[in-house]
């Protein structure tokens, strides 16, 4: 900008010179006016960081980028949720320093001590944003992509005129509160599951669950029900009623389930597949072609729960504070589900309707969309989205009408809904249309994510 201003001086200067000779006009007096102007308008846009960084949007761009760098080191969709959670807290407890209606967490998080309250003084926004990105940094692979976003976020302020200072004291006190999460965030369990036993088949129960083709990929985080909870009091807290007895015969409950998934797998419809689609969510899908086998990259549904938050916030006009409240709210609600649904799944270890179809209905049958690896009972995608809806609408109220457009990098056009209720009715119906889940499966993930909401509400208001 300043190279252009000082060109278009120039041009101005020979202009004038020449207007002024011939005009015979005080070219001393004009310049000096001229100049005075281009010297106020190069300093209009300068030292306007407080409003800069009091938009909002900026905190949701910084979890989508966050996003982009989850899905690019293909973390699965459990590991994704407590990568979001740590993050969204550190930035909470930065923001919550300066807010009258947010306070700290750490009366709140068991075993979790706050930093103490900034000694210099920083710029609130700048440090949460920062505090965001430092966790995140921490937890994820690719450390040069968040470095990226971190420079970008200490270039803006210095661009906008935030004095070296202020700069250096929110870079500083977003990572002692960083440091303080992270530390938390080391008691988890998370190191020791790593390294846990791994899931053992079990070739004599014909109700349990087994790997599923293209791949036949192993468990993933069989142990993640023993990762600590954040606000939930346990894994086993909300615990659904066991599912449909398992049964062979046609007729019984269990068997009709199956044959729903089945029969509405063969009649889908364009709008039944465009659903199924939309909500898929497979952050590491295997495809094959002839004898080549290869996987795409998806978010996770953790991530595209992210996405609509962002979209509900500015929907909803939402200021920074209240829109970092959204986000860790949300994003607490993911992980303590997916600990509770973990929970749920490994304890009753129930087969997948693709194998069951297979086996006792029609063994040339595929399902719409490509089953996850782990067992089937209950719906993670269904209790996420019942956790998310649920902590959204306490927030914004039951009429927030939105356009999803979450999904486009992966090429699917947006959906409009009348409020977030009907988005998570949806993302769980989706499963059905995909052929991966029981309809029971659905349904008891929607009642679990809404008493997860619930409770995890009433801690943090």
């Amino acid at each position: 900008m300043f190279i252009l201003i000082m060109c278009i001086s120039h041009i101005f200067a020979v202009f004038f010179y020449f207007y002024t000779n011939y005009f015979n006009i005080d070219m001393r007096r004009i310049f000096l006016i001229f100049f005075a102007c281009i010297l106020l308008s190069g300093c209009a846009t300068k030292n306007d960081y407080d409003s800069v960084f009091a938009n909002p949007e900026l905190y949701s761009k910084a979890v989508g980028e966050l996003t982009e760098v989850i899905t690019h080191d293909i973390f699965t969709p459990p590991v994704a949720s407590r990568i979001y959670a740590y993050s969204n807290i550190a930035a909470y407890e930065v923001m919550a320093t300066k807010s009258k209606e947010f306070k700290s967490l750490s009366s709140k998080l068991p075993g979790f001590k706050s930093a103490p309250l900034p000694d210099k003084g920083i710029n609130t926004e700048l440090s949460a944003l920062l505090a965001l990105s430092y966790v995140g940094q921490e937890l994820t692979f690719s450390k040069d992509s968040v470095q990226n976003i971190i420079d970008d976020h200490v270039q803006l302020a210095i661009n906008h005129g935030m004095p070296e200072e202020m700069i250096e004291a929110s870079q500083n006190y977003a990572k002692l509160v960083s440091k303080s999460v992270l530390d938390w965030s080391k008691k988890d369990n998370y190191r020791q599951t790593r390294s846990a036993v791994k899931y053992t088949v079990n070739s004599t129960d014909e109700s349990r669950w087994v790997p599923t083709p293209p791949a036949y990929m192993p468990a993933i985080e069989p142990n993640w029900m023993k990762i600590r909870t954040v606000l939930i009091d346990s894994a086993s807290q909300f615990l659904p009623k066991p599912p449909a007895e398992f049964s062979k015969v046609k007729g019984t409950k269990f068997y009709d389930l199956a044959l729903e998934v089945y029969e509405t797998g063969k009649t889908l419809t364009v709008e039944q597949k465009a659903i199924a689609d939309f909500w898929d969510c497979n952050g590491f899908k295997v495809n094959v072609s002839g004898h080549v086998m290869y996987a795409t990259k998806a978010m996770t549904p953790g991530g595209h729960w992210m996405g609509i938050t962002g979209i509900v916030c500015k929907n909803q006009k939402a200021d920074f504070g209240k829109t970092v409240f959204s986000y860790t709210g949300v994003s607490i609600g993911i992980m303590d589900a997916f600990i509770a649904c973990w929970n749920t799944k490994f304890t009753y270890d129930l087969i997948r309707p693709e194998t069951y179809i297979n086996q006792h209905v029609d063994n040339s049958w595929k399902p719409y969309l490509q089953t996850p690896p782990f067992p089937e009972y209950t719906s993670g995608h269904s209790i996420i989205s019942s956790t998310s809806a649920t902590i959204l609408e306490k927030i914004y109220g039951k009429n927030t009408p939105f356009v999803d457009d979450t999904e486009r990098a992966w090429g699917w056009p947006d959906r409009k809904f009348e409020s977030v209720q009907q988005a998570a009715q949806e993302a769980a119906l989706s499963r059905l249309y995909g052929g991966i889940h029981y309809r029971e499966a659905m349904e008891e993930g929607l009642v679990e994510g809404r008493k997860i909401g619930e409770f995890i509400l009433g801690k943090l208001y």
